[in-house]
C-alpha cells in the first residue's frame, strides 16, 4: 500500500488544510492476508511512541485528548456510549449463528462526536469457509505514521473474537475512503520502501 500511494497517490491537502499537505489515493479497497503475528517489518520500523499511542487507544477506556477529548476506539467497541460492549455482543451473536450475516459493529457515537470522526468505522465479521474473516470500512488511514498500528489492533480483535467462536482468525478486507501519507512522513517511507526492495 505505502508504495501505490507513493507512485499513484495525488497531491493534496488534508481536509483542505495548506498546512497539511498529503499524497493521497482515495476509495480503496485492498486485502490483508496469512497473518502472521508479530509482523517482522512492523517489529524493525515502528515506531514506539506511535505505536504505544494507538494501542492505548484501542485498548484503554477513557477519553482521548489529542482527539479533541472524545471516546478512545477500547470506549467505542467496549463500552458503546456507555451501554453496550460490542465486542461480546459480536461473539454472542456469532456462537448463536455462525453464519450470520448481520455481525456488525460501528466506532461512531452519532450523539456525542462532534470534534472527531474515528477512522476506523464500521467492522464486520463473517465466517466463511470456516474462518472469521473481518470487513472494515474506514474514512482515512495514515499510511505514513498509525495505519499499521490499526491493522495490528484490528488483527487483535480479530483473533479474540475467532477464539471465542473456535474458527480460525482469517482475512481483513478494507475499504478505505482517503489512504494517504503526510509530506513530514515520506522521508520515512521511502526508506522503508528501499529497505524492503
Amino acid at each position: 500500500m505505502l508504495k501505490e500511494i507513493m507512485n499513484n497517490g495525488k497531491k493534496t491537502y488534508y481536509n483542505g488544510n495548506e498546512d497539511k499537505p498529503i499524497q493521497e489515493l482515495t476509495g480503496i479497497t485492498f486485502k490483508v492476508k496469512d497473518i502472521v503475528m508479530p509482523d517482522p517489518i512492523i517489529e524493525k520500523y515502528m515506531v514506539k511512541e506511535e505505536y504505544e499511542w494507538m494501542e492505548n487507544n484501542f485498548t484503554k477506556l477513557g477519553k482521548v485528548r489529542e482527539l479533541h477529548n472524545e471516546n478512545s476506539y477500547a470506549s467505542r467497541l467496549y463500552n458503546y456510549m456507555n451501554q453496550k460492549n460490542q465486542i461480546n455482543w459480536v461473539i454472542e451473536r456469532l456462537k448463536k449463528r455462525k453464519y450470520t450475516c448481520s455481525a456488525t459493529i460501528t466506532t461512531f457515537e452519532p450523539l456525542t462526536d462532534d470534534g472527531y470522526i474515528p477512522c476506523v468505522s464500521m467492522i464486520d465479521f463473517y465466517v466463511e469457509n470456516e474462518q472469521l474473516n473481518m470487513y472494515i470500512y474506514c474514512r482515512s488511514l495514515d499510511f505514513g505514521c498509525k495505519a499499521y498500528v490499526n491493522l495490528v489492533m484490528l488483527y487483535s480483535i480479530l483473533k479474540q473474537v475467532s477464539d471465542k467462536i473456535n474458527v480460525k482468525p482469517g482475512d481483513m478486507n478494507l475499504i478505505v475512503k482517503s489512504a494517504h501519507v503526510y509530506d513530514r512522513d515520506k522521508e520515512k517511507v521511502n526508506k522503508i520502501l528501499n529497505d524492503i526492495k
